[in-house]
């Protein structure tokens, strides 16, 4: 069945070649200047005020001191939203960027903007810093970061005609899957990802920034309202007909789209027509990578080609799964050559159970190698020997029971590339919630159906191996 197509009325939702606006949505000034200094939100304008209420021509006068705390210093960006401002916070000495909403404007958004990026910490969102109000208009104190955005880089490559190699944008794509992760786990969807909201801060540091349209996953398919940036829309998007806890889907999708960007130097459907372009994600198949780019890891063009599928349910299940991929492109396993057997680690203190469970791996991958643990140390302990590719972790252990064992794991990197799979009878909502920002995805009960739903997500890892 073809999908069902939904054309928005385009004159109310499009403005400056994007659709409804929940942040600032102007170019960047200089975008394409190396070195030029951005905030961690920035869009283009100047700056005069008089002292009174701020203004549509101004909202803070540079030598402003705001809240007694902030001085405001110079004007980085304006937008239809609001203005970003470089200040100096006097009191700990440190250069900052204000966002201010103008006074007429409705600055939930940029409440809520501030409070998605403070409730994760990640070395790729900015750093939220204060919330308040001066003037009668709402600001947000943040973390000033300089560099150029990925929309930047790629103008200056396509002016010099040097595209990126595969390398460089492996680099890149696992940065972004690796900020997208930390959102996803916390439940948020960015909606707006492009590259224009990404910077290449110092450091190797990749930045997502303007959170203007996230939205939480149990939000998501509640409205009706088509949103985003039409070249990296997915279909559903563009339908307005995304299911609820499906809203990092688009954000895979537009991953997908940036991924081919850096490739080619375009994305793989955009035109001057707006309705076009929404026709081409919905409708056209994705063009082939290996013509224009031979040089192109197989690898690669797979991942590109799975994150760009028109249903959602084709596309790589989750961010954190795409970051690992990637990092296999990277650094291929050493023993991928000679078809190392699919190793899974079973954890669990019930020697019974450790034995039902090893039967239900044979049943799904009959030639895998089953190693057992009778308890946390011991799992942590064979890990150290051989990374599995799978682990089936039991909650409720002595000694170290099986969040700890996740959380050892993950804050040292010693299985990046193992999924954890939780088989427990006790997970508590919270475990769950714990579990899943540490980027734990699949959760097995024990009891009626462990057969049947285990079996099916050991062959699910096992294929996406």
């Amino acid at each position: 069945m073809a999908p069902r197509q939904q054309t928005p009325d385009l004159a109310r939702t499009v403005k400056d070649g994007e659709i409804v606006p929940g942040a600032f949505r102007d170019t960047v000034p200089g975008d394409g200047t190396a070195g030029e200094p951005v905030a961690s939100a920035v869009r283009g304008g100047s700056s005069t005020v008089e002292e009174a209420p701020c203004s549509r021509a101004h909202i803070f006068r540079s030598g402003e001191l705001i809240d007694g705390i902030y001085e405001i210093r110079s004007v980085i960006g304006s937008g239809g939203m609001g203005q970003v401002f470089e200040a100096e916070d006097r009191a700990l000495r440190r250069k900052v960027a204000i966002k201010a909403a103008w006074p007429e404007v409705d600055a939930s958004y940029l409440r809520r903007e501030a409070q998605v990026m403070a409730a994760v910490h990640h070395p790729g969102l900015p750093a939220v810093h204060a919330l308040g109000r001066w003037r009668d208009c709402d600001y947000v104190v943040m973390e000033r970061i300089y560099g150029l955005s990925l929309r930047a880089h790629l103008l200056q490559r396509q002016r010099r005609g040097e595209p990126f190699r595969s390398d460089e944008v492996v680099d890149i794509l696992i940065g972004i899957a690796d900020v997208l992760a930390s959102i996803h786990r916390a439940g948020v969807a960015h909606r707006d990802l492009k590259p224009a909201n990404l910077m290449l801060a110092p450091g190797n540091r990749i930045v997502l920034l303007d959170f203007g349209l996230a939205v939480a996953e149990f939000e998501a398919g509640k409205g009706t309202l088509v949103v985003g940036s039409p070249s990296y829309m997915a279909p559903e998007a563009i339908r307005a007909d995304v299911a609820s806890g499906s809203a990092h889907l688009l954000d895979l999708y537009a991953l997908g789209i940036i991924a081919w960007e850096l490739l080619t130097g375009c994305p793989p459907f955009d035109s001057q027509d707006i309705a076009e372009t929404f026709r081409q994600h919905i409708t056209s198949p994705v063009p082939e990578l290996t013509p224009s780019r031979p040089d192109v890891p197989r690898a690669l063009v797979d991942i590109v080609r799975e994150l760009l599928s028109k249903d959602p349910g084709d596309r790589t299940p989750n961010s954190d799964h795409v970051a690992w991929q990637l990092r296999q492109v990277r650094t291929p396993s050493p023993t991928a050559a000679t078809s190392r057997p699919f190793s899974v680690l079973v954890v669990d203190d019930d020697e019974d159970l450790q034995r039902v469970l090893q039967f239900y791996v044979r049943i799904a991958v009959p030639d895998a190698r089953i190693r057992s643990a009778l308890d946390g140390e011991k799992a942590l302990e064979a890990v150290g020997e051989d990374p599995p590719d799978l682990m089936l972790l039991d909650l409720s252990m002595p000694r170290m029971n099986g969040i700890e064992v996740c959380m050892l794991l993950r804050g040292t990197h010693r299985a990046d590339g193992c999924t954890i799979v939780s088989v427990s009878a006790a997970a508590q909502e919270h475990d769950v919630d714990l579990l899943r920002s540490l980027g734990i995805v699949h959760f097995v009960p024990k009891g009626p159906g462990l057969s049947d739903k285990l079996v099916a997500v050991i062959r699910k890892v096992h294929g996406s191996r």
